[in-house]
């Protein structure tokens, strides 16, 4: 699927029209058409070209939910989790992509949707963040991938994850630097629309911290992804949600 540039007012009028109720349920390809539109400072990098996306999608085909599991959806931290050895009773699906932003999942969102799972644990923001993209189109993307599921799979339970904090102690991830206060507005927004819809929100951002806006260094790999005892730390935060 090419890109698809989108002038301003029509961006705009977008974001107005996905915070009314009566376009909750406005057709997939549109919502992604829309979330293709780059403002004149965001990188364009369309991740439905990226190979690992490309690959992770054929080993979902090859590998297709079943009906009514619990579905972890998101992007590298995501994928990097055991699920189902972190909860064995459950067998959770892992629909992480390393890499993934809003537009991506948005992409996939068919099979999850027609599996139509118990529960799903959403994640994805910070590809977004490495982007340069605001927080209200990042807010535009989490809100479209939410309506989808409650238009089409009304009884799964839905589960939005706050978005961790980040290290940039080592500067390794460069796209990354300065990006602590965007981090943290935007779980507060994310937050606030939750409770709004009635959706289950979980904090997962102050379990992480050590000062200020800060990712521990002894749950990271790198500043960004996490090692085991960063999942451990994950696993306990959510263990109550799984039941």
């Amino acid at each position: 699927m090419g890109r698809t540039d989108y002038g301003t007012g029509e961006y705009d009028e977008y974001l107005n029209l996905t915070n009314q109720p009566t376009m909750r349920t406005i057709p997939l390809t549109f919502l992604l058409l829309l979330s293709m539109y780059a403002m004149s400072q965001e990188i364009r990098e369309n991740i439905l070209d990226n190979q690992t996306y490309k690959e992770r999608m054929a080993y979902f085909e090859a590998n297709p939910l079943k009906e009514g599991q619990i579905v972890f959806l998101g992007n590298s931290l995501t994928q990097g989790g055991k699920w189902d050895e972190y909860f064995p009773a459950k067998q959770p699906a892992n629909r992480g992509i390393a890499g993934d932003n809003t537009l991506g999942m948005l992409n996939r969102l068919t099979e999850i949707l027609e599996a139509r799972p118990e529960k799903l644990f959403l994640l994805a923001g910070i590809n977004d963040i490495s982007l340069n993209r605001p927080n209200d189109k990042i807010m535009t993307g989490l809100k479209a991938i939410i309506y989808q599921v409650q238009a089409a799979s009304p009884d799964t339970e839905i589960l939005v994850q706050s978005l961790l904090p980040i290290n940039n102690d080592n500067n390794r991830y460069k796209r990354m630097l300065d990006k602590e206060k965007q981090i943290e507005k935007l779980n507060m927004e994310i937050q606030k629309f939750c409770k709004a819809e009635g959706i289950t929100f979980i904090n997962l951002y102050p379990a992480f911290l050590s000062g200020k806006r800060k990712l521990n260094a002894k749950y990271t790999t790198d500043g960004l992804h996490l090692n085991d005892a960063g999942y451990a730390v994950w696993a306990s935060q959510i263990q109550s949600y799984i039941k």
